[in-house]
């Protein structure tokens, strides 16, 4: 059974919250998805382009070991994936060894309101199939795709927990591609994000490119408007990390 509940504005920072909660076990996905050795303390800036102007997003990871479990939360080690930018603000929490988000928070803001919106997941069942990617936030995706096993898969189906499975997304590689940016050459992977059959020619596609190289840095994002915000483009301004 699924339920959700609904926290009231409040009114200093006119911010809502909206916690879902799903109940039952957990099963994992046909395609699993695991840590690309990420380095401690990744910091990378990116510039996001849109019709309504670019921004700088700030990006870090980091490592998080739990002393003790707390409410809803085991003590196994997590990672916080943290995004700041002047239309957008998002706190990821992912498994260590699977990536998987079990929790965000997401503040849209705008000349006259900030909207904040909480998820976090309980436990799920979802059945998934052969080629499946199981997605349980969509929070994140684009941090949790550098897990994906390129080397074995070259497609896959998304399957979003709270989703419909009327429509089907998905994944596939799309080539190789060598993008220079900031007098730096990066060998990617060209990945398409796509309704799947028929229905793909008629709605944009996305695309994500990633470092063929561990840890599968995203260099540059051309998100289409069918992704839950704005289209925009964002590419890799610099990267760093503490080894």
């Amino acid at each position: 059974m699924n339920y959700f509940r609904y926290k009231s504005p409040v009114p200093a920072t006119r911010a809502a919250a909206i916690i879902l909660f799903f109940t039952a076990a957990v099963l994992p996905a046909q395609i699993s998805i695991s840590n690309p050795a990420f380095p401690p303390g990744e910091s990378i800036t990116y510039i996001r382009t849109s019709d309504h102007g670019n921004e700088m997003v700030e990006v870090e990871m980091r490592l998080i070991t739990p002393d003790k479990p707390q409410a809803q939360q085991s003590a196994r080690p997590y990672y916080e994936y943290r995004m700041e930018s002047e239309s957008k603000d998002m706190l990821v929490k992912l498994d260590a060894d699977t990536l998987e988000i079990f929790y965000s928070e997401v503040w849209i803001k705008n000349t006259y309101s900030t909207i904040h919106r909480i998820n976090e997941i309980v436990e799920q069942n979802k059945p998934t199939g052969p080629g499946d990617l199981l997605i349980c936030d969509g929070n994140g995706l684009e941090v949790r795709l550098r897990g994906f096993p390129w080397d074995r898969h070259n497609r896959a189906q998304l399957a979003f927990l709270n989703g419909s499975d009327k429509f089907k997304i998905e994944l596939k590689i799309d080539g190789r591609e060598t993008l220079q940016l900031n007098n730096t050459a990066y060998e990617c992977r060209k990945v398409q994000l796509s309704l799947d059959g028929f229905l793909g020619s008629f709605f944009p596609k996305s695309y994500f490119w990633y470092t063929v190289d561990k840890p599968h840095i995203l260099v540059r994002a051309e998100v289409a408007e069918m992704m839950g915000e704005d289209a925009h483009v964002l590419e890799l301004v610099s990267y760093s990390a503490s080894h």
